[in-house]
């Protein structure tokens, strides 16, 4: 009977890790039945979908689809949370917030993730809140790329306002010296 289950849930992590974007791995030590319904309330109204894994499972069925290891971030009791798209940052930012609740050991803490088709574990995984999503670097990128060209763009237009300041000034200057003689 265990063969059948285990091939049941294999499979449908299989399916789970195929549809994903990204995922984050949460390993939780003391969680509550309290804060573990608080926890899937807040990542199912976000977009998310969080599961609680059997390790090996979990490793063979993402090490087959997604050709990544994560083993190393799968030790003790392990959850994970499927995004569709490549939001796993955004999982990993409301579970710090989730976190802040605790004023002394938290409950679970982020052991790894997969974002776009790369294994972050180890220490690397603790950081992965701070990380920009990809709307921010985009942002960031075209802020890099923009910022030349306007001051480029800003130093032509002054060229040509200086000259024509320049021109005009002159133009006065002869129209005054002119002015007298004719009169």
């Amino acid at each position: 009977m265990a063969n059948i289950v285990n091939e049941i849930l294999y499979r449908e992590l299989e399916r789970d890790f195929r549809g994903m974007g990204s995922c984050l791995l949460i390993e939780f030590n003391k969680l509550t039945v309290e804060h573990d319904t608080g926890l899937r309330r807040k990542l199912r109204e976000a977009g998310f979908e969080y599961r609680v894994v059997k390790n090996r499972l979990a490793s063979k069925a993402l090490q087959q689809t997604a050709k990544v290891d994560i083993a190393p971030a799968l030790k003790g009791k392990c959850g994970i949370i499927f995004a569709k798209e490549a939001r796993a940052i955004e999982a990993a930012k409301l579970i710090r917030e989730a976190l802040k609740a605790f004023k002394k050991e938290a409950p679970y803490r982020v052991v790894g993730a997969v974002i776009e088709g790369e294994a972050i574990v180890g220490a690397a995984a603790s950081g992965i809140a701070d990380m920009p999503d990809r709307n921010t670097v985009n942002a960031q990128l075209a802020g890099a790329i923009s910022g030349p060209a306007r001051k480029l763009a800003t130093i032509v237009a002054a060229l040509q306002s200086g000259l024509a300041r320049c021109v005009q000034a002159r133009v006065d200057e002869r129209s005054k010296t002119e002015a007298p003689a004719a009169g």
